[in-house]
This record gives C-alpha cells, sequence and structure tokens, in this order.
C-alpha cells in the first residue's frame, strides 16, 4: 500500500490562510451586495415614487387651476345675465360680444386650452371653435351629454364635441364641465373647457421608469384618459391587462390619486436602473475582492515563509547533522517559538556532542579492554605451546631452533604490543602473522604449510592490530588440525576498487557456514571469536566492512577481510 504524502507547513498554511481569506470575501461580499441592493432599491423606489407624486401633483394642480378658471366664468355677471335673459334684454349683443371677448382672451393667455363653450339650456352656444359641430335643441335638458356635464362627471377624454371617439391623438382633448346657475340657483347652462391632450403628455412624458417602465391614467369608471401607446384605447384586452396591473400589489407599481380629478395616475416602473447599478455593484465587488485576494496571497506568501524559514534552517542544520556534521549552529530570527526550537536545538546538539565524546572515550576504553582480554587469552595459550616447543628442541640440544624460536617469539610479542597502541600498519600486521606462522610450523614440522602475497604499496597503511593472527590460529585449530595430509595457509592482501581485502584460505576439514559453532554463532579459538573482529571492523569504517566467511564441509574455507584506506590516526 502506498504511503500517502503529507503536504508541507507552508503548503497547508497557504491553503488554510487562502480558504479562510475566500470564504470571508464571499461572505462580505454578499452581505455588501445585499445590503447595497436594499438601500439603493429602496432608495429608486423612494425616488420614482416622488416622481410619480411630483408628476400626478403637477398635473392635478393644473386642472384644479382651470377648475378655478372654469368657477369664474361661469359665476361671471355677464354670462349670467346672457344665459338667463333668454336673450330678450336689449344689451345682448353687447353682453354676448363681451363675453366672447373675455373667452377669447383666456384662450389667448392660456395656450393649452384648445377651447371655451357656453351652451345654454335653450340652446344658446357660443364657442371660440369655429368647427364646433354640437346637436342643440331648445330643451338641452334632454342631451344625456349635458346631463353628464351637470353631473360634474367630468374632466373626461374626448375627441370631437358629440361625434364617435377618433384615434386621431391630434384632435383628443379633456374636456372639464361647469353648471352655470340663475341667481336663483337655477340650471341656465353649461360651461365646457377642452384642454389639449399634449399638456399631460408633456407631463408625464419625460418620466423615466426604466426600458420597461410606463405610466398610464384611469379614470373611477376604469376608463383610460392616458396612455403613450394609443393601441391600448382600442384594444380590449390590453386595457384589461392594464386593469390587473392597477389592481396588483407589486412594490414597483406607483400611484398618485388626483384630488381634483377622479383620475389615478399609474406608474409602472422597470428598475433598470437598479439592475444597471447592481451590476456594476458586482463587478465592482469582484474587482475589490480580487484586489484583496492578490493582498491576501502575497500576505500568506509572506507570513509562510516568515515561519516556515526558520524551520527550513532547523530542517538544513539536521540534514548536515545526518550526514555527520554536527557542528551546526542555527541562528533563528522571528517567532518566539521558532527562536525558542532553535535554542533547544543548538543545546541538544552540544549534548549530543558531550554524549558522543563521552560515548566515543567509554568505547575507546571498550576496545583497549577488548584488546587487553585478547592478549591475555592469547598470550597463556600460545606461550606455552611455544615454551614446550622450545623445551622439547632444547632437550635434543637443537640450539640453532631454539635460537630461532626465541627471536620469532620475541619479535612475535614485540609486534603484539606495539608501544600499547592500538593502531599498526600492514606491513607490521603481516610480519606478525610470519612469526606466528614460523612458530606453528616449528611446532606442526611438515603437516603444516603457508604462503604470503602482499601488495608492496599497501604496507603503509594503517589498521587496527592483531586481525589476521587470530584468523591464522583459527585456520590451524579448526582446519588444518584435524585434516589428514599436509595443510596449507594462503594470506593475500590486494586493492579491489577502493578497498582493501585480506584474504585467508586454508584447506582444512571446512564447516557448514550455516550452523552454530559451540555457544556462538562463529568460530572461536580461546574464547576470541570471529564476530570481534568484525565488530571491531565495523567499528572502525563501517557497516560495508568487516569479515566475511566462506566454507563447506570436508572443502576448503576461506575469510576475507574487507577495509578501506581510510587514514587512522593512532
Amino acid at each position: 500500500m502506498k504511503k500517502k504524502t503529507s503536504s508541507s507547513i507552508r503548503s497547508q498554511i497557504f491553503i488554510y490562510f487562502m480558504f479562510t481569506t475566500s470564504i470571508i470575501l464571499i461572505i462580505m461580499g454578499l452581505v455588501l451586495y445585499s445590503n447595497f441592493s436594499n438601500v439603493l432599491e429602496e432608495e429608486i423606489t423612494s425616488s420614482t415614487n416622488m416622481i410619480i407624486n411630483k408628476s400626478g401633483s403637477q398635473l392635478d394642480r393644473y386642472i384644479d387651476s382651470i377648475k378655478g378658471l372654469s368657477v369664474s366664468l361661469a359665476d361671471n355677471v355677464n354670462t349670467c345675465t346672457l344665459f338667463d335673459d333668454n336673450h330678450t334684454h336689449i344689451d345682448f349683443k353687447k353682453d354676448k360680444r363681451e363675453l366672447e371677448f373675455l373667452i377669447n382672451t383666456i384662450i389667448n393667455g392660456n395656450k393649452d386650452i384648445e377651447s371655451i363653450t357656453l351652451v345654454g339650456q335653450d340652446g344658446l352656444v357660443i364657442s371660440t371653435d369655429s368647427n364646433l359641430s354640437m346637436e342643440v335643441s331648445e330643451d338641452m335638458m334632454a342631451m344625456a351629454w349635458y346631463q353628464d356635464a351637470i353631473g360634474n362627471k367630468m374632466p373626461v377624454l374626448t375627441s370631437a364635441r358629440m361625434n364617435e371617439f377618433s384615434m386621431d391623438k391630434d384632435t383628443w382633448v379633456i374636456s372639464l364641465s361647469r353648471e352655470i346657475k340663475s341667481d336663483c340657483q337655477e340650471n341656465i347652462g353649461v360651461l365646457l373647457i377642452d384642454m389639449n391632450y399634449a399638456v399631460i403628455e408633456e407631463i408625464l412624458d419625460d418620466l423615466h421608469l426604466g426600458n420597461e417602465g410606463y405610466t398610464y391614467i384611469i379614470n373611477s369608471d376604469n376608463e383610460l384618459v392616458y396612455h403613450k401607446d394609443f393601441k391600448y384605447f382600442t384594444d380590449q384586452e390590453k386595457l384589461e391587462q392594464l386593469l390587473l396591473v392597477d389592481q396588483s400589489t407589486n412594490q414597483y407599481i406607483f400611484r398618485y390619486p388626483f384630488i381634483h380629478a377622479n383620475w389615478t395616475l399609474v406608474g409602472v416602473a422597470s428598475l433598470d436602473s437598479l439592475h444597471s447599478i447592481q451590476q456594476d455593484l458586482i463587478v465592482a465587488l469582484i474587482i475589490v475582492g480580487l484586489f484583496m485576494f492578490l493582498i491576501a496571497l502575497g500576505s500568506s506568501i509572506v507570513f509562510s515563509r516568515r515561519v516556515v524559514s526558520p524551520l527550513k534552517k532547523l530542517e538544513r542544520a539536521m540534514e548536515q547533522v545526518d550526514q555527520g556534521n554536527l557542528n551546526q549552529t542555527v541562528i533563528v530570527k522571528g517567532s518566539k517559538e521558532a527562536e525558542s526550537l532553535a535554542t533547544y536545538y543548538t543545546n541538544m546538539m552540544i549534548k549530543i556532542k558531550k554524549l558522543l565524546t563521552e560515548i566515543k572515550e567509554k568505547e575507546m576504553v571498550l576496545r583497549s579492554s577488548e584488546l587487553q582480554v585478547l592478549y591475555s587469552q592469547i598470550n597463556p595459550h600460545f606461550l606455552y605451546n611455544t615454551l614446550d616447543t622450545i623445551l622439547w628442541a632444547a632437550e635434543f640440544k637443537d640450539s640453532e631452533k631454539v635460537i630461532d624460536l626465541t627471536k620469532a617469539l620475541a619479535t612475535f610479542f614485540r609486534l603484539s604490543l606495539h608501544g600499547g597502541s592500538e593502531i599498526t600498519t600492514i606491513n607490521e600486521e603481516i610480519e606478525h602473522v610470519k612469526q606466528y606462522l614460523f612458530i606453528q610450523k616449528q611446532r606442526y614440522q611438515d603437516k603444516l604449510t603457508y604462503e604470503i602475497k602482499t601488495d608492496d604499496t599497501l604496507l603503509a597503511i594503517k589498521i587496527p592490530k592483531l586481525i589476521l593472527q587470530p584468523i591464522v590460529e583459527n585456520s590451524i585449530y579448526h582446519g588444518i588440525k584435524e585434516l589428514v595430509g599436509i595443510g596449507k595457509i594462503t594470506i593475500t592482501v590486494t586493492k579491489k576498487n577502493k578497498d582493501i581485502l585480506f584474504t585467508i584460505t586454508d584447506n582444512g576439514v571446512g564447516f557448514d557456514v550455516t550452523k552454530k559453532h559451540g555457544d556462538s554463532s562463529s568460530l572461536k579459538l580461546g574464547g576470541v571469536g570471529l564476530s570481534n573482529i568484525d565488530k571491531r571492523l565495523k567499528l572502525y569504517y563501517g557497516n560495508d566492512y568487516g569479515v566475511t566467511v566462506i566454507s563447506e564441509k570436508n572443502k576448503e574455507t576461506t575469510v576475507i577481510l574487507t577495509i578501506t584506506p581510510t587514514y587512522i590516526s593512532s
């Protein structure tokens, strides 16, 4: 199963920082957008409502002014006199001329008034409209429109007096009526003032309610008075849609009920400006959000670098320690925790170096003790056998042999002790084992032969001492001694690539290297085994070096010691 790789602290800080920042920016953006949209919507709604009220109020005041004008004209003395005397008084023509002059003066002073018409109960008509076509009779009370005028059901939209309604908008007028009464408060006529339809258009056309917005005026009888699209006046289906709008409670529908007319101004806003501002707001929030995100990105990089940089320094120092360089000093500037960690690391390295020094000193003492044990184990055994051989030669009065053995034994012990040092050279180690083999040759005579081959270029290299003699002794006592026939030991010193190989081969009885021998996993001689030499070599050169044994039962045995020509101080 593949092991999951953990992300770095810097990556985690960066990811968490950016994730948190993104969430905050999104929440802030949504809150700001919602609040701004609500404020803008309220502002635009309030502004639109104010515009509708202002336009409706302006039109309402205009109608009120016309009504005031109609009151003044209906209550004028000349008007009452002219229509009350039934045309019989002497100054009728003069009064008529004066009244006509008055209404012409009013029209000339107010360009929005299309015409002024006075109709008496007996059919008398005075009008500024020369093209007026009106059905009259001696009893106007029988006329429906006359009754409506008396009932004050106006202002109403009309196109031509008493004719069929025309779709020619240029002929449309808003008619306002006023009853003319005598001094006895009896009906003697009606006053009709026709206002130009363009008055409403001029006031309402400038209203801006969005691309889809519109306004219209409807009276209490659900009759359309104004709409920019004249199709609504003829299409019943469209008119019904307007009536549904008028009954709607939508917050974007604004109403102004007229005070001086039975009208209602309705404005339907599409709020395109709100949507446009909302889109601009979204763009602005995105730009600001991206800007803040970039700032947060830069801040997270700086912050994560500031947090991780001390740890990186510590990591690099630990890598150096892992490679064996313990002289690492880490100076960290940053957070209190990082500085404290660096201090702990430095203190720890000081303690580790101190402990390693103590361990090294203890190991040196231990190696020295082991070596002394080695001497003490070898010397009595070997010395006893050698002295026994010298005694035997002396009994046979072989003085030359006694002298040679004595010299060899002296040289052997001199090289073994070597001034108490644990280090020797390859040359001295070979000389040491030569003296040992010479002495053993004198004891075993023709049963033992030996051969030593060395590379003269390697003789000056320093090595731990007493690494060959125990192995040669092991070959004699466990290999050749039990052999029927002549035994031979071959020692070679060669260089292979960068390493040096000591090869000791004997043609003895061999053994099965997979089986244990005695109470140890390796062969022993006088309590000193191959494992002791292997441990010493690994201690000096590392785990890649040491002792290798190649052997089979009833066949030769080869022991290879592998070292590297690294300088060893004595």
